[in-house]
Formats: C-alpha cells, sequence, structure tokens
C-alpha cells in the first residue's frame, strides 16, 4: 500500500513462530505430512467457504477450491487536522472533495462528518496456495497443511472444521510431543549476543504421525466461524 499510517497497527499472524527471552525456538518437518499420504488437488466442497474470527472481528479467511485468503480491515477515526496519511500534507484538509479524492486513490472508504474522518479499507493476502512448495494432504478428517521453507524443511498446520466452527492449529515448542524420541532437537549458540536458537526437527512413521493427531499436539490454534 503506497500510503500508511504512521500509528502502530498490531496484526495478529495465523502462521506463528514462538520467541521469547532473546532465545528463539522453533518447529519443523524433514517432509510434507502425513508423509505416506498423496497430496490433494483442492479443498472438498464442505469445508469451502467464508469464514469468521472468533476473536477478531475486522478478520476472515476465504476458503476457496485451491488456496486460503486472508481479510483484515483496518480502521481509523480522526480529526481532519490530526490525519497522519504520507503525502496528505498536499491535500486542503477544509475540502471534503480533496480528502475523498486522496483515499479513494490510497484504496481507503472514508465517511466525513464533520471535522470528523472514518475510514476503513482492506488488506488481502494468500495464506496457502497447492503448489510444489505449498503441498495439501488429508488424514483421518483434517486436512494439513505443508509449505517448505528456504532450507528445504516443512512448516506444518493441522486444519480441522466442527460444525461451523474451523480450527487452524500448529506445533510449538511448548507442545508436549516434543518429548517423542522421533523428534531431533538441535541448539546453535549466537556469540555475538548470547542468545540460542533451538531447532525440532520432526520425521515421524505413520504410527508415529498418529500420536500427533491426540489433543495434546497442534494445540495453538486460531478459531473461526463459518458464514452462513
Amino acid at each position: 500500500m503506497e500510503t500508511k499510517m504512521r500509528t502502530k497497527i498490531y496484526i495478529l499472524v495465523i502462521f506463528l513462530l514462538t520467541a521469547c527471552g532473546g532465545d528463539y525456538e522453533y518447529v519443523r518437518f524433514q517432509t510434507a505430512q502425513p508423509n505416506d499420504e498423496k497430496a490433494q488437488k483442492s479443498f472438498n466442497r464442505k469445508i469451502k467457504g467464508e469464514y469468521l474470527s472468533c476473536s477478531n472481528k475486522n478478520k476472515k479467511i476465504v476458503i476457496e477450491d485451491k488456496l486460503i485468503l486472508n481479510y483484515i480491515t483496518f480502521e481509523f477515526i480522526s480529526h481532519r487536522n490530526d490525519l497522519d496519511f504520507d503525502s496528505i500534507n498536499t491535500i486542503d484538509r477544509t475540502n471534503n472533495e480533496a480528502l475523498q479524492k486522496f483515499f479513494k486513490e490510497q484504496n481507503w472508504n472514508i465517511e466525513i462528518e464533520g471535522d470528523t474522518v472514518k475510514g476503513s479499507v482492506i488488506a488481502i493476502d494468500t495464506l496457502f496456495q497447492i503448489s510444489d512448495r505449498q503441498v495439501l494432504k488429508k488424514f483421518k478428517g483434517s486436512y494439513f497443511l505443508n509449505t517448505k521453507d528456504d532450507e528445504n524443511y516443512w512448516k506444518v498446520h493441522r486444519l480441522d472444521l466442527t460444525k461451523d466452527s474451523l480450527f487452524i492449529g500448529h506445533i510449538t515448542p511448548s507442545d508436549s510431543l516434543l518429548r517423542y524420541d522421533f523428534v531431533v532437537k538441535n541448539e546453535k549458540l549466537d556469540v555475538l549476543d548470547s542468545s540460542k536458537t533451538i531447532e525440532y526437527v520432526i520425521s515421524p512413521s505413520r504410527k508415529e504421525f498418529k500420536e500427533l493427531m491426540k489433543p495434546n499436539s497442534f494445540e495453538k490454534t486460531e478459531c473461526y466461524c463459518k458464514k452462513k
């Protein structure tokens, strides 16, 4: 977006990695999961649709045939004299038509009530799109979204639909499944700032992957409600 507000906007990101206390931990798989299940060519009809975030009224996802889109609505309310956008100093703020034109060019929808300006814009990005680097698999009623990173490892998210509630979960270093012997723990120390990177690499067999289907794994979840 060409124009941006200087006010900090905090965005809840679906695909979260955990970092705290100067140390950095993450979990990844050696292969797309489940390893011995064939890749799916599309999402089925039952799960496709529009889903509203259970915790953020300005957020939704849309599941289409081969991709998942993320929609986030940003909003602001400001006195016309306090508008803090790049390039707005070239606009006559007392002129409603000039303000409307300025924001329209930047894809913002605005309403002007006296000296109060209300604005909103929808940002759309692709969370998942079936390809060689983003592989969709299905196992025991759950979808698994596999995304290959630059080092050819995989990040895996689990997607479950229960009635009209959709849950997207991922594995964090706090998950109790990391005690299993098929999990390899690698530690690296940065001598410059004494920070530690801990990597958990998982390469489960089919039997071992079933352990990951239990409630104590993929427990970091986001909830969405299907729009009717």
